[in-house]
């Protein structure tokens, strides 16, 4: 074995076993350079008398793709490398602590692969710098690679994502010497007051750094462009109803009474109505004393729906009422009518994103006087309580399709009343009287959530009376009476959630965009015949209709007309510099209107003659500017070019044209 050493740098480079038979090279030696011959794949390479495996020694075999085969058997790491790199003609150098033993059989497998697997085996790793691979212990291998490490920064600007949820997702990421920062997020949503003290406050993007080594900030960049997507939106559809009840219906309106009219086909299974039926039943159970019993999510079309008792009382009259309505709920609602008087206090429309709540409120604030009391000072302020009708709503979107709805209805009232305080003052008490529902629903997208049994009473008190009689203390109680009328009504909720696609957002703005246009094309017909808006508006619509038919020529003398009055309209002026094949600008004058009129006048004169006579006058020298009837042919696809420098310009006049071309 020959053995040299290399004086100074510690390593030691291994020659070749003399035995050369150890080395077989198929095709061309790598020494001379690649042969232009069709490469030689790995399953062509035959192995030529494979030694036995219980006798030290091997063979190498690398082609011209670097595909190895490898025999060996319990030979030194140091000889099978220095073999496989010589064979590969790669620079492999190796340290002193490099030592093993290997035994392997590779068919087929690149260098780096049949490197990896010789080198993993015995516990040591390599490192690639330029033309030099260096072989080192694992350990070692780990130091090198930790000093040579550098970190970076990135900074991310966040879209749908705040900087404070994003930081929850990147901490666990980073290594023990990455690090992130964060912007402040913009804090709650609160009006300024009328007269702001102090500095202002402004809501910053939301923005991250992040430092750390390449691999991890890598991996984070990847997980927040996975993250950081724009929510799915919620058209929420929410219609309060106020019911009126009577004697008959005092516990809320039943809709058993509608059994006299023919509500078969919505009220069927699958039918719009087809929760009408639950809501009577009470299907699902009671809430009896508090307890509550689940109703299953109808994921079959139908309605479902669950109903209370008044009270404690078991089996007593259903009062609060829930469902869901799978079809259009304005069938509903005229059926609602039809059983009781039914007034819709609201119908807003909210979008809302995905997971963000929204409230709806139809009353008033009511104002009291609050008062705050410290050792030195006395404080008064007014608070205010929001009283009438509310809804409360947040959306949640599931990956199949249905929606999660959280709901708050609530009804309240507000009564102020005057105590005495502890200083012996009267002060203001506001008494709030609720009716509220807190529930969670699941349904489908495009289906209705019905809440009912919320009651609002109202009692008015009348005094009739004789004049002066009613007045006599004792013997006056004969002449006067008192009537109390309660009024008792229902407040029912409709909420319709439908998910937002953003294409349908844009195709409802093109078509309420759309409206707009023939709104206002309307509105400028029924200005008078003469008005500049009306005569601007027709030569538009009229250009437009040239253009469409190929008739590019009356086209431009239309913008030209339309132009002529209202300098000032920007989609004009590009249809004229679409019609004449460059951008100039107008430029509008008197002295410009008195030569169009001029030209005009001769346009005329000219096709009267051609008319009478058969013949077309020429312009002769010095003769005034005429036009050739013939030389406004029109052409297909829009201006010939070559006319680029005549007068369809545009720059001297507005062309008439005869209207027979």
């Amino acid at each position: 074995m020959l053995e040299s050493h290399c004086t100074g740098c510690g390593l030691r480079a291994w020659g070749i076993r003399a035995a050369a038979a150890l080395v077989m090279v198929s095709g061309t030696a790598m020494g001379q350079g690649l042969s232009s011959a069709r490469p030689v794949s790995a399953s062509m390479v035959q192995p030529e008398d494979e030694p036995e495996l219980n006798e030290p020694g091997g063979r190498v075999n690398v082609d011209e793709n670097l595909i190895t085969e490898l025999f060996v058997n319990d030979e030194d790491l140091n000889t099978v490398l220095q073999l496989l790199g010589v064979q590969a003609q790669k620079n492999i150098v190796t340290g002193q602590s490099v030592a093993g033993r290997v035994t392997a059989n590779f068919y087929g497998v690149t260098f780096y692969e049949a490197l990896d697997a010789i080198l993993n085996v015995n516990g040591y790793g390599y490192i690639e710098r330029g033309p030099f691979i260096y072989v080192y212990g694992l350990e070692e291998l780990a130091r090198i690679q930790e000093a040579t490490r550098t970190r970076r920064s990135e900074m991310v600007n966040l879209n749908y994502i705040s900087s404070t949820d994003a930081q929850a997702f990147v901490e666990p990421m980073l290594s023990d010497n990455g690090s992130i920062t964060i912007s402040p997020d913009a804090g709650a949503f609160n009006l300024p007051s009328d007269k702001p003290a102090g500095g202002e406050s402004y809501a910053r993007s939301s923005t991250i750094v992040i430092t750390d080594y390449d691999e991890e900030v890598d991996a984070i960049m990847d997980m927040l462009a996975k993250i950081d997507t724009r929510p799915a939106q919620i058209l929420v559809e929410a219609t309060i109803l106020q019911t009126s009840l009577n004697e008959a219906n005092a516990f809320g309106v039943d809709f058993s009474i509608v059994n006299d009219l023919d509500f078969t086909e919505f009220t069927s299974a699958g039918g719009p109505l087809g929760v009408v039926p639950a809501l009577i039943t009470g299907q699902g159970g009671t809430l009896i004393g508090g307890s509550d019993t689940k109703t299953a999510v109808p994921n079959d079309g139908t309605g479902g729906g669950v109903t209370s008792t008044a009270g404690n009382v078991a089996g007593g009259p259903a009062t609060l009422r829930a469902g869901v309505v799978s079809g259009d709920f304005a069938v509903f609602m005229r059926m609602l009518d039809e059983v009781t008087d039914v007034t819709i206090l609201s119908s807003p429309k909210i979008l809302t994103l995905n997971r963000q709540p929204a409230r709806v409120l139809v009353g008033r604030k009511i104002g009291y006087l609050s008062s705050t009391t410290t050792q030195t000072a006395t404080t008064q302020s007014v608070e205010f309580l929001d009283t009438g009708t509310q809804l409360y709503l947040r959306p949640f979107i599931s990956d199949d399709g249905f929606i999660r709805m959280e709901l708050k209805p609530q009804v309240s009232d507000a009564e102020i009343r005057e105590v005495t305080s502890v200083g012996g003052s009267a002060i203001t008490i506001p008494d709030e009287i609720t009716n509220e529902i807190t529930t969670n629903v699941m349904v489908r997208d495009g289906q209705t959530i019905v809440l009912g049994g919320l009651f609002r009473d109202t009692t008015t008190v009348t005094r009739r009376q004789v004049p002066f009689l009613g007045d006599i203390p004792i013997l006056g109680a004969a002449f006067r009476g008192n009537d109390d009328k309660t009024l008792r009504q229902e407040v029912v909720f409709m909420v319709k959630p439908t998910i937002v696609n953003d294409q349908i957002l844009l195709d409802e703005a093109d078509r309420a965009l759309a409206t707009v246009d023939r709104a206002r094309t309307g509105i400028r017909k029924g200005l008078l015949p003469w008005s500049r808006d009306r005569m601007t508006s027709m030569y538009n619509v009229e250009a437009e209709k040239l253009i469409r038919e190929g008739k590019y020529k009356k086209a431009l003398f239309k913008v030209q007309q339309s132009l002529s009055l209202n300098p000032a309209q920007p989609n004009v002026i590009a249809m004229r510099e679409h019609l004449i094949g460059r951008q100039a600008e107008w430029e509008p004058s008197l002295l410009k209107e008195i030569v169009d009129g001029e030209l005009h006048q001769m346009f005329e004169d000219d096709r009267n003659t051609n008319a009478a006579t058969g013949l077309t006058r020429r312009a002769v020298p010095g003769d005034r500017p005429t036009f050739d009837v013939a030389s406004f042919e029109e052409t297909e696809g829009g201006v010939d070019a070559s006319e680029a420098d005549e007068p369809i310009d545009g720059e001297i006049a507005d062309f008439p044209v005869d209207d027979d071309e």
